[in-house]
């Protein structure tokens, strides 16, 4: 059995469990059966002289030893049919028949013969999964747990019948109404079943198996197979007493391939062996015989409506992907959107940085020098004051293109603020950053940036240029301690060509600034 932990109930329910006067007992027999299959030393006959104390139950077990539960071999005496059914066999139907002793059908709580009927065929269902597919698991353990896994229904029945009996005839599905007790008191009756069922003093084993006994298959470790046939048990057994047969047969189609990965005749054969037997086993524990289902018919109904379902379900996927891709391309616009300048489209100050810090950090695998080059527009109040600021920004727009245009591969241009900008050169030392600055220079004063009402309009920019250069060790001066250092000195060198007369490019060096326009 898989690593188990006792569940834990709402403490208001467990209270009113608690105090609850008419909950389901055991009878005197099954109590006494439970006490002496806790004595090491029982064999058959201490278990045949019990059972014989109980004329009803004596002959229960005496003709379901004769039943096709077990062959239909002739077993004369109580004795014999104990003996050959072995001690395990004969605790498990005793405590079977001695359980399912039927209780009075409250006016206004669930239906009991709907109830009985699902734990019988559950039982069956066991016993037939054994017989057909030949699996190893202790089918007298499974069979009893199987017939009691939903005992918990029967206290919340008790407890509350009013509002259970509305969960209970409202419920679609037996997940459904698990579903809907959750909700309603904060647990399901598996958990339920697992404290009636200690709460009777039955051995832990059948207890824990209650407890696990609803769990869906990915929960369940798959060597345990037990624990997958007495989980698949009750959802086979329920196109018999479902009043949507149609939803039942495919739940149950869908779950014997999701549990035991039966194939489809393995489980129409199970279906055909179900139904072969129920008249006689619904005799045994004196339940009404389930109406016969059409298995064929059904089955190729689920076979359809599961065709149905993954279609819609194939078309729901694709469109959540349709719609996942949408928000991926979404989400990367977005995320580009953030990089860049609402203005001009370029890179923004934010991330201009922070790639000015990765190419500093990255300084090794870049050839060892980093060129910035700091641009400011020349007079360009003059324009904003001329033309208007429609113009002003028609033109910081227009040169941003420029920039980007002229900016060579590998390097990358951002909007600093206002008419100021900035050009990263990864891998340029001087006389490459000075290159492409001279080149822009020349674009600028041959190029109009715009033309308005037919004046074409120019600009000029005054341009600082720094260079962090690790291959001059024996010069200091090329060599910053941080990105920030070297942004900042790009900046005073541009700010110096603008006060030493505009248009002019100049390299920042410890001693001063050098003009490199000429």
């Amino acid at each position: 059995m898989p690593d188990f932990t006792a569940p834990v109930m709402p403490a208001t329910l467990l209270e009113k469990l608690k105090g609850c006067k008419t909950l389901p007992s055991l009878p005197i027999i099954a109590l006494k059966i439970i006490e002496l299959a806790r004595s090491p030393s029982a064999g058959t006959s201490d278990l045949a002289q019990l059972i014989a104390s109980d004329p009803s139950l004596s002959t229960k077990i005496l003709a379901a030893a004769n039943s096709v539960f077990y062959g239909s071999d002739e077993h004369g005496t109580l004795q014999h049919a104990i003996n050959r059914l072995g001690m395990d066999s004969a605790l498990s139907l005793a405590l079977s028949f001695g359980l399912t002793r039927h209780s009075k059908q409250k006016t206004n709580g669930m239906c009991l013969d709907t109830f009985w009927k699902r734990s019988v065929i559950s039982g069956m269902v066991v016993r037939e999964i054994k017989k057909q597919l030949k699996l190893t698991f202790d089918v007298e353990t499974i069979f009893l747990a199987a017939i009691i896994q939903d005992i918990g229904m029967l206290a919340l029945n008790e407890l509350d019948p009013d509002i259970y009996g509305v969960i209970f005839h409202s419920s679609r599905s037996h997940r459904q109404l698990a579903s809907f007790e959750e909700r309603e008191y904060g647990t399901c009756h598996a958990q339920v079943g697992y404290w009636l069922g200690t709460h009777w003093g039955l051995p832990a084993k059948y207890t824990q198996l209650i407890a696990t006994s609803h769990l869906a298959a990915k929960k369940i470790p798959s060597h345990a197979i037990a624990e997958k046939v007495l989980a698949l048990s009750g959802l086979l057994a329920d196109p018999w007493i479902s009043h949507n047969q149609e939803m039942a047969m495919t739940l149950a189609y869908q779950a014997s391939q999701e549990y035991l990965g039966m194939s489809e005749q393995q489980f129409s054969l199970l279906l055909v062996g179900i139904q072969d037997k129920l008249p006689e086993v619904a005799k045994l524990f004196e339940i009404k015989t389930p109406a016969k289902i059409d298995t064929f018919k059904l089955l190729q109904e689920a076979k359809q409506l599961l065709v149905e379902r993954n279609l819609r379900m194939m078309q729901k996927l694709e469109k959540q992907q349709k719609e996942i891709d949408e928000l991926r391309k979404n989400s990367k616009k977005l995320q580009e959107q953030l990089k860049k300048d609402p203005l001009t489209g370029i890179y923004n100050r934010q991330y201009t940085e922070k790639q000015l810090n990765k190419y500093f950090k990255t300084m090794p695998s870049i050839d060892n020098s980093l060129a910035v080059i700091f641009i400011d527009l020349d007079f360009f109040k003059t324009i904003n004051d001329q033309y208007g600021h429609a113009i002003g920004d028609a033109a910081l727009c227009a040169f941003a293109s420029t920039l980007e245009q002229e900016v060579d591969i590998g390097s990358m241009a951002g909007r600093y603020g206002g008419e100021e900008f900035v050009v990263l050169m990864p891998g340029y030392g001087q006389k490459a950053a000075l290159t492409f600055a001279k080149r822009l220079q020349e674009h600028l004063a041959t190029t109009p940036l715009l033309s308005h009402n037919k004046e074409d309009i120019y600009i000029s920019a005054s341009m600082g240029l720094a260079v962090h250069d690790l291959t001059e060790t024996d010069d200091k001066q090329l060599q910053f301690e941080d990105a920030d250092s070297l942004v900042k000195a790009a900046d005073q060198a541009m700010y110096s060509a603008k006060r030493t007369g505009r248009n002019r490019i100049l390299l920042y060096t410890q001693e001063g600034y050098q003009d490199l326009s000429t």
